[in-house]
């Protein structure tokens, strides 16, 4: 009785209520059929956002295209495979794989611009960058002639001016950016970028990547901070992190491939950085000189690398030094004081014993061809094969891996010894004729160790 009781009190609820039931059934389907047609619409309308953005000729001239595109009624369009080239058929972006959210407002209202996406973010993508002396994107920002002879307005995506702002969320992971200006070229690899991109007011971005190739060459690099967009000019604000980055891939001579660490902030306007910083180097091999635990000033500013205040050891003494790199010539200079280097460490002869102070000055201009190694020398007392002498001086040139030295003069307890054909060449020393003038104002003249 008592199940056959429930059993009737629930036939007669259902009966009461069968009114209300139905109504309910239908707004269940009705909201889940609401649901499938947002869902069908909101993919319809990416494709339609996709399609209306690169119809903007002046803004993404050139193709682009896409395999696939799906969204969701919360705004995020997933795509893959897009593929954007310009009107030659170079390939400016390449993403396998990546996804962006758009405004829910502007697709209802039909008001699609750059504003209306969010976010965007991209997955083992390809980027290349082109830029104008000015530093703008090329293929992104109309030239002003474009705009005046078609009658259009110009596009202007940053400062006051920007009638094409973007504001938006932007991150890139595992991917490769490849960016060039007039004579300059890098390759980014394995590329995390996170970024909050205002180009009318202020971007926040930080960067890491992997190998950097190009006009210069490192294991790893690091940006973060910002450029600010609002003034005319935009302004950066950033920090740089080069690891062991390549001094020979400057391409102005310098033949060093020893890894230097550099740390820096960069200011100033967008087409014109000003680079300060610290330089460091475990090791700077330079043909005969090898010196350790390297420490600079560096400062960049229109194409051209001062470092400054070096400290370095070298030959069990010390090493203060100043450099100029000229990118754009590719040329350099340097210029260095050595003091207490150890003779014998120098010129890799053991029975050599005198503490050194040298001057050095290297220059190279390879658009002139033209290339110098030179400096001179004071030696203190010392021992040479158990010979005292008083002092040593002289001045020396390079020529490859030899070292070549003139006006040598050891000054010994009976006199000056001097030649003018001294040289190092494969690390043993060869001299010419020794001319020796004593105390009482007579001369002789014998052959040196290592000549013919």
């Amino acid at each position: 009785m008592r199940y056959g009781s429930k059993e009737a009190i629930v036939r007669n609820w259902v009966q009461r209520h069968k009114k209300k039931i139905k109504r309910g059934l239908i707004v269940i389907l009705v909201l889940a059929a609401a649901l499938y047609g947002i869902c069908f619409y909101m993919s319809y309308k990416a494709a339609d956002i996709f399609n209306k953005t690169v119809a903007e000729r002046q803004l993404f001239p050139g193709t682009v295209t896409v395999e696939r595109l799906t969204a969701t009624p919360g705004g995020t369009v997933s795509f893959e495979n897009l593929l954007w080239v310009d009107e030659d058929g170079h390939k400016l972006v390449q993403v396998p794989d990546g996804e962006f959210t758009v405004k829910i407002r502007d697709i209802l209202t039909g008001r699609i611009g750059t504003q209306t996406l969010e976010t965007v973010t991209l997955n083992n993508a390809y980027l290349h960058l082109i830029f104008n002396d000015k530093m703008e994107l090329q293929h992104i920002k109309s030239h002003p002639g474009d705009g005046e002879k078609s009658g259009k307005k110009v596009i202007e995506i940053t400062g006051p001016k920007g009638n094409r702002p973007f504001d938006s969320h932007i991150e890139l992971h595992h991917s490769v950016i490849e960016a060039e200006s007039p004579y300059r070229h890098f390759t980014m690899e394995d590329v995390d970028l996170v970024a909050d991109i205002h180009t009318k007011g202020k971007t926040d971005i930080n960067l890491q990547a992997g190998p950097f190739s190009g006009t210069v060459a490192a294991k790893s690099l690091r940006i973060r901070g910002s450029i600010d967009f609002a003034p005319e000019t935009p302004q950066y604000d950033l920090f740089l992190l080069l690891t062991e980055c390549n001094p020979k891939s400057l391409g102005a001579g310098l033949d060093i491939d020893d890894p230097a660490t550099i740390s820096a902030d960069i200011k100033g306007p967008l087409d014109k950085p000003v680079i300060d910083g610290i330089l460091t180097m475990d090791k700077l091999d330079i043909t005969t000189l090898v010196f350790t635990d390297v420490k600079g000033q560096v400062h960049y500013e229109k194409g051209i690398l001062d470092i400054s205040d070096v400290t370095a050891g070298v030959f069990g003494g010390s090493m203060k030094g100043q450099g100029h790199v000229n990118l754009d010539n590719k040329s350099y200079t340097a210029d260095i004081v050595g003091t207490g280097l150890q003779g014998s460490i120098a010129a890799h002869d053991l029975f050599l014993r005198s503490d050194v102070d040298l001057n050095l000055h290297m220059e190279e201009n390879r658009t002139a061809g033209t290339k110098a190694i030179y400096g001179d020398f004071q030696a203190g007392p010392g021992r040479y094969h158990g010979l005292p002498f008083r002092g040593i001086s002289g001045s020396f040139a390079q020529d490859g891996k030899n070292l070549h030295f003139q006006d040598v003069v050891v000054s010994m307890f009976f006199g000056d010894v001097s030649t003018n054909a001294l040289s190092i060449v494969d690390g043993k020393v060869h001299m010419g004729t020794i001319h020796v003038d004593y105390k009482d104002g007579s001369h002789s003249h014998h052959k040196g160790p290592g000549s013919n």
